[in-house]
């Protein structure tokens, strides 16, 4: 029996059922860093906040739309706003003839929708005429809608000069200070524009501001984590987000497991992303092979195969030559031919490196009569 060590911590808990349902080898043991299941196997990157963008070619899709000399109403001032020009005056000026007077509601749907549009230009454009709009002043919602603009944009250090302000202005107005969704999107901005120690810095001013992070903003850090290799920062994260009840990107529990520091380490992150509801695939498990190759562990390679197997998980060569490998080190031939009929039976063709396992298993067993024999079987055609 092998169990996966726990660290300590209130909100862990016990879990994982037997592979077939749920990817833990049977006679592993349970345990892992848990938590409640909120996400799912699709939450992650592939879940956060993406928007709906327009982009410029939404121009053209309004260009039987008439725009009127005055907007009077919102829809006719977005048309407006849509049709203008940054940096020709056209923003300031719809703004300034409309016949109705909007309020800061009004002007945060404006910059979200040149967010939309991915022009931040504009979006400032629009931020800028609002300070000029009598008993109108930016707040926590606005501001928040001009970052985010920069940040669909692609614009980061747009949106940290924006967060600047913003600060600034919360000295004097309370009603400016920023708030989840203020650095969610800068936090998003910097890891897009690829600045993963500045995310990272944000993420930690947003903590000591007392704010909780959403699923959202924890993909965006987790993804500055991987874009600089801090694996360690990236477990710690994870562990926040489990005690949430939050589940982290599935391909990042991957990236952990291969670079996990030992083989008990990544049996661990295993069976963690299982108990939170990260169901495993071929890669996890080719990661997780490796891991357990490194660490001479091959009785539990042994385990893991046959659970892939069980669970319908495809096994590709890759994986099979690291469940050699741990075999060959001890010489372990009978259990090398095992791992060479499964290959076969799989339909797949051994290649160098599956036949150089095979002879430093017979070699170290010191079998030369094996050694030709299973040769043989590495060499010869596909069943």
């Amino acid at each position: 029996m092998v169990s996966a060590p726990a660290r300590g911590g209130k909100c862990r808990k016990k879990g994982g059922a037997p592979f077939a349902k749920s990817g833990v080898p049977a006679g592993w043991g349970q345990g892992g860093r848990g938590g409640g299941r909120q996400g799912g196997p699709g939450a992650g990157r592939q879940g956060r906040r993406a928007g709906e963008f327009w982009g410029p070619e939404f121009i053209p899709a309004m260009a039987g739309v008439s725009v009127p000399s005055a907007a009077w109403d919102m829809e006719t001032l977005k048309a407006a706003i849509i049709h203008a020009k940054a940096g020709t005056g056209k923003v300031e000026e719809a703004i300034s003839q409309c016949t109705f007077r909007p309020r800061e509601q009004a002007f945060t749907t404006l910059i979200d929708l040149c967010g939309k549009m991915r022009d931040w230009r504009k979006a400032k454009e629009v931020f800028s005429a609002m300070k000029g709009v009598r008993s109108v002043r930016p707040n926590k919602y606005t501001y928040s809608a001009l970052i985010s603009a920069c940040s669909s944009s692609g614009e980061w250090d747009q949106a940290l000069g924006v967060f600047e302000d913003m600060k600034r202005a919360a000295k004097s107005d309370p009603s400016c200070k920023p708030n989840q969704v203020t650095f969610g999107a800068l936090i998003a901005a910097c890891e897009r524009g690829g600045k993963f120690d500045m995310a990272l810095r944000v993420y930690e001013e947003m903590l000591d501001a007392g704010i909780v992070p959403d699923q959202a903003t924890f993909t965006s850090v987790l993804g500055a984590c991987e874009g600089s290799h801090q694996w360690d920062r990236a477990e710690a994260i994870l562990d926040q987000m489990h005690c949430r009840g939050l589940t982290g990107p599935p391909g990042l529990y991957c990236e952990l497991i291969q670079n996990a520091k030992g083989w008990d380490k990544a049996v661990e992150l295993f069976l963690t992303m299982q108990a939170v509801g990260c169901d495993v695939d071929p890669h996890t498990c080719r990661a997780l092979m490796a891991a357990l190759e490194a660490g001479s562990r091959w009785a539990m390679g042994l385990d893991l195969l046959r659970s892939m197997q069980e669970a319908g998980i495809p096994i590709d060569l890759d994986t099979y030559n690291s469940a050699l490998k741990a075999l060959a080190r001890v010489g372990r031939v009978d259990e090398v031919a095992e791992v060479v009929g499964q290959i076969r039976a799989a339909m797949l063709e051994p290649d160098e490196t599956t036949r150089e396992w095979v002879e430093l298993a017979c070699r170290v067993r010191g079998d030369a009569g094996r050694a030709h024999e299973l040769l043989a079987q590495v060499r010869g055609p596909k069943l």
